[in-house]
C-alpha cells in the first residue's frame, strides 16, 4: 500500500482545497503514513500570501529533502505558490518531482496515474468536490467562494487567487449535507463573504445562502468569518434575529481607522463610519460580540494614527482579535523590497498590540465569568482529566478554548457550562444541566 504525508499550509480556505486533495488520495487507496518521514508520498498545499508563508515552505522542502535523501520518495507540490513565482521554487528545488497548478485537481489525479500508480488501475468517475475532514474538533469549513473583488493595496489574493468565483447555493447546501458527519458548526469562509453572489446572481446572496443551511442542514451552530466592513449591509442584523442557529460572532477585520492610513489602504470605512457601524451591530444584536484584525507600521504611519486606533479599541468591545505587521509584498518574491524593509520595526510594534489586545480580551472574556454559556465538546484531555471544546464566541484555532470539569452522561456534543474563571484565552468552566444549550 502506498502511503502519503500531507502539509496544509495558510488558511482555513486552502484547507479546503487540501481536503479534496486527500479525498482523491483515499479513493485511489493511499493510507496515510503512520511516521510523516516514512511515506512514499509528500504532498505540500502552499500558501503565498505573505513572505513569510514562503519561508515556510522553504523550510518544509528542505525538511523532507534531508529526511528522504536515501530513499525513494516523491514530493508534490501545489497551492498558491503556483501564481507566485514558482519558476523561481523550481529552479530551487529540483528533488520536488511534480508542480501542480492551484486547485487542479485533475492534474493531481492525472500525475497519481501515471507515475505513482500500478499501470493496472483504471482512472475513477470523481467529481473533485467530495472532501476527506482533516481537522480534529467537530466544525466544518464552507469556502462560499474564492478570490476577491476588494483591491487592498497591502494584499496579494486577488493576484493569486483572481477575481471573486461564488459556488451556486444549491451546491453549497449539497455540500454542506455532505460533510454533516464530521462535525456540529459549520463555519463559512471567503475572503469577503459580504459580497458573495454577486458573481454569480447579480447581487449580494449571503441571506439566501444563510437562509438555505440553515433550514435544510443539520448543524447546531453556523459562523460567519471575514467580514469586510465597507460590504457589510445594516439589514443583515435581522438575520442573527431570524436564524437562532446563526452565532452573534462578528468577524470584521479593520486593519485600521485612520482616514489616511485607510485611504492608503483602498478601503473606505475608517474611524467615524467603523465606530458607527459597530455599534448599531451592538444595539441590534445585543448578544454580538466582535473580532477584528490589525495591521500595524503601515507606510507613513504616524503615533497620531495609531492613538486613534487605540481610541476605537477603547470605544467599541473587541473581544477577539489578532494582529499582523504590515509586509510590502510583490508578484516577484526575489523583489529587493524585501531587504530594504525594517521588519524589526514592525515586529517589535505587532507585539505591543497584541499585549494591548490581550489585556482588552482578558478584561471583556472576565465579564462572562459567572454566566451561563453554550458550548461545542470537541476531546478530552487525559492529564488534566477534564474535557475541552469551545464556547460559541470562540472560533476554531484562533480564540481559546474551554475547560470542563465535567460532562452530562448523554454526552451530548453542546452542553452549558458556567464560567468560572479565566486564564488568558482560556476558559474555565463547569457543566450545568438545566439550562437550555440553544444559543437564541
Amino acid at each position: 500500500m502506498i502511503t502519503y504525508s500531507f502539509e496544509s499550509l495558510g488558511c482555513a480556505k486552502n484547507l479546503v482545497d487540501s481536503e479534496r486533495f486527500v479525498a482523491i488520495l483515499n479513493r485511489y487507496g493511499f493510507s496515510e503514513a503512520k511516521l510523516y518521514y516514512e511515506a512514499d508520498l509528500f504532498i505540500i498545499n502552499s500558501c503565498a500570501f505573505i513572505c513569510e508563508a514562503l519561508d515556510e515552505l522553504n523550510y518544509i522542502l528542505c525538511d523532507i529533502i534531508n529526511h528522504i535523501k536515501d530513499r525513494e520518495a516523491k514530493i508534490i507540490v501545489t497551492g498558491c505558490i503556483m501564481n507566485r513565482g514558482y519558476q523561481d521554487y523550481e529552479e530551487g528545488f529540483p528533488e520536488v518531482d511534480a508542480w501542480i497548478p492551484l486547485k487542479d485537481f485533475s492534474a493531481f489525479e492525472n500525475y497519481l496515474l501515471a507515475n505513482i500508480l500500478p499501470p493496472y488501475i483504471a482512472p475513477k468517475r470523481l467529481s473533485y468536490k467530495e472532501r476527506t475532514h482533516l481537522e480534529d474538533g467537530k466544525y466544518v469549513y464552507l469556502r462560499i467562494a474564492d478570490g476577491c473583488n476588494n483591491k487592498c493595496s497591502y494584499c496579494m489574493i486577488p493576484y493569486i487567487r483572481g477575481k471573486q468565483v461564488s459556488e451556486p447555493i444549491e451546491a453549497l447546501v449539497e455540500e454542506a449535507k455532505s460533510m454533516q458527519k464530521y462535525g456540529r458548526e459549520l463555519i463559512l469562509i471567503a475572503q469577503d463573504i459580504c459580497t458573495y453572489g454577486t458573481d454569480l446572481y447579480g447581487e449580494k446572496a449571503l441571506p439566501k445562502l444563510i437562509e438555505a443551511l440553515h433550514n435544510q442542514t443539520n448543524y447546531d451552530w453556523i459562523r460567519l468569518l471575514y467580514m469586510h466592513p465597507d460590504n457589510f449591509e445594516r439589514e443583515w442584523t435581522e438575520l442573527w434575529k431570524k436564524y437562532p442557529k446563526l452565532l452573534p460572532y462578528f468577524d470584521i477585520p479593520i486593519q485600521q481607522v485612520s482616514p489616511e492610513i485607510i485611504k492608503a489602504m483602498h478601503r473606505k470605512k475608517s474611524y467615524n463610519q467603523l465606530k458607527e457601524l459597530f455599534q448599531y451591530i451592538q444595539k441590534e444584536v445585543p448578544d454580538a460580540v466582535f473580532r477584528t484584525t490589525l495591521m500595524v507600521d503601515y507606510p507613513n504611519e504616524t503615533k497620531e494614527d495609531l492613538n486613534l486606533l487605540d481610541k476605537f479599541l477603547s470605544e467599541v468591545p473587541i473581544l477577539q482579535g489578532g494582529v499582523f505587521a504590515y509586509s510590502p509584498e510583490s508578484k516577484d518574491p526575489k523583489d529587493n523590497i524585501y531587504d530594504e524593509f525594517n521588519w524589526k520595526k514592525g515586529k517589535s510594534l505587532m507585539f505591543d498590540w497584541e499585549k494591548k489586545l490581550n489585556k482588552k480580551r482578558q478584561r471583556h472574556l472576565e465579564k462572562y465569568v459567572g454566566t451561563i454559556q453554550p458550548a461545542l465538546i470537541e476531546r478530552y484531555h487525559p492529564y488534566s482529566e477534564q474535557f475541552i471544546g469551545r464556547l460559541w464566541f470562540q472560533a476554531p484555532e484562533i480564540d481559546g478554548c474551554v475547560y470542563i470539569d465535567n460532562l452530562p452522561e448523554d454526552r451530548s456534543p453542546i452542553v452549558n457550562v458556567e464560567i468560572v474563571d479565566v486564564i488568558g484565552d482560556e476558559v474555565m468552566s463547569i457543566f450545568h444541566s438545566n439550562i437550555n444549550c440553544n444559543k437564541e
